[in-house]
């Protein structure tokens, strides 16, 4: 029988220049609604629970 370790796994996401330099020039009400609708729709897809196992602030908000 296999036990089960928790392991901190950390993700990191790379982006072009290109892309930071897109991000760089969009207004702060931009930005802060493209991340909005980043964080919905990742809450969306995963759920809270898959989301905690990657990301300790999501931890407690599994049900």
């Amino acid at each position: 029988m296999r036990k089960n370790k928790s392991k901190n796994i950390e993700i990191i996401q790379y982006f072009s220049k290109e892309r930071l330099d897109e991000f760089r020039h969009m207004s702060a009400k931009a930005r802060l609604q493209w991340l909005e609708e980043a964080n919905a729709f990742i809450n969306k897809a995963l759920g809270f629970k898959k989301r905690a196992f990657f990301d300790n602030r999501f931890k407690g908000m599994e049900t």
